[in-house]
C-alpha cells in the first residue's frame, strides 16, 4: 500500500516537472517569435530605401582592421574600403552611377584606376532576421537565444543561434539588433567584431564626384 502511494507521489512530481518544463519551453519560445517577428516588421520599412548611408567597422584580431561605408542615392553609389593589415593601408573607393563603373585603388603610395569594371560589390541593408514565413519564424526561434542589452548606449536585442535565410545559425555569433529600428548593430564572430551604423535619406551629391583620374594610373 505505501510503495502505491509513494509510487503515485512520485508520478505526481514528474508530471508537475514536465508541466513546468512545457510551460517554460512555451513561454520561451513565444517570446522569440514575437520579439523577432517584430523586429522584421521595423526593418521592412529600411530594406527598400534608396538613399542611405552606412558604415561597418571591422576589426579582426590585432593585425587586420577595415572600415568601409557605403553611400547609395537613386541609381548613384559609392564605396569606400580602407583596409590596414600588418601595417600595409589600401584605399579602394567605387564608384557607379547605374551606367559606368570605376574603381580606384591606393596602396603605399601606388595610385591605380580601373574602369573595365563588370560589378561592383555593395554594401546594402541587411536583415539578419529575414525568413520565409512566419512558421518558419516560430520554429527558428526555438533555438534561439534572445536577451535585452546596449551597444553604443542604444537598446537591442542580443540574439544567438537563430538560423534566418540570409544567415546560418551558430551559438557563438553575437548578433545585436537594435530594438526601434531592427538594423544589425554589432557582430561578434569568433575574434572578428564588426560595429555598424546608418543615415537614411540624408546623401548629398557631392559624394559622388570621382577623384582627378590623371593622379592614377589606368589599371589593364
Amino acid at each position: 500500500m505505501r510503495e502505491g502511494i509513494n509510487m503515485k507521489n512520485c508520478l505526481k512530481i514528474i508530471g508537475i516537472i514536465l508541466i513546468i518544463l512545457i510551460v517554460i519551453f512555451a513561454i520561451h519560445t513565444i517570446r522569440n517569435y514575437v520579439i523577432i517577428t517584430n523586429l522584421q516588421n521595423k526593418i521592412g520599412t529600411y530594406i527598400n530605401s534608396d538613399n542611405y548611408f552606412i558604415e561597418n567597422s571591422t576589426k579582426q584580431g590585432d593585425a587586420i582592421s577595415t572600415n568601409l561605408k557605403c553611400y547609395k542615392k537613386g541609381n548613384k553609389q559609392v564605396t569606400f574600403l580602407d583596409t590596414i593589415s600588418n601595417d600595409k593601408k589600401t584605399l579602394v573607393s567605387a564608384y557607379s552611377n547605374g551606367e559606368k563603373k570605376t574603381v580606384y585603388t591606393e596602396t603605399d603610395g601606388l595610385k591605380e584606376v580601373n574602369t573595365n569594371i563588370n560589378e561592383i560589390s555593395t554594401v546594402s541593408l541587411h536583415n539578419y532576421l529575414e525568413t520565409d514565413n512566419n512558421w518558419q519564424t516560430f520554429i527558428n526561434g526555438i533555438s534561439a537565444n534572445v536577451k535585452s542589452t546596449t551597444v553604443n548606449g542604444k537598446d537591442c536585442y542580443l540574439i544567438k543561434g537563430f538560423m534566418s535565410s540570409t544567415a546560418s545559425a551558430s551559438k557563438d555569433i553575437e548578433v545585436y539588433v537594435e530594438k526601434d529600428t531592427g538594423l544589425l548593430l554589432k557582430v561578434v564572430d569568433g575574434d572578428s567584431t564588426t560595429e555598424s551604423s546608418y543615415e537614411f535619406n540624408n546623401v548629398d551629391d557631392s559624394i559622388f564626384v570621382e577623384p582627378d583620374v590623371s593622379q592614377y594610373t589606368v589599371k589593364e
